[in-house]
């Protein structure tokens, strides 16, 4: 998921990104970066994305 290397390419930790897109729960971010999104919320989207310097589009509806 590009969410996974998104967050890698920024040298950051599971748990980093969590404490920067609070308030969301550990196990959140792993079942986002495993690709279940059913249930996220676009301000959780955004708050990602913000955290890793990208865009909605390019964490969720980017192929490859």
């Amino acid at each position: 998921m590009n969410v996974k290397l998104a967050r890698i390419k920024k040298g950051l930790t599971q748990t980093e990104l969590r404490e920067l897109v609070k308030p969301m729960s550990l196990s959140t971010i792993v079942k986002i970066e495993r690709g279940d999104v059913d249930g996220l919320t676009l301000g959780q989207a955004k708050r990602i994305a913000k955290a890793l310097d990208t865009t909605v589009e390019e964490l969720f509806f980017k192929e490859g």
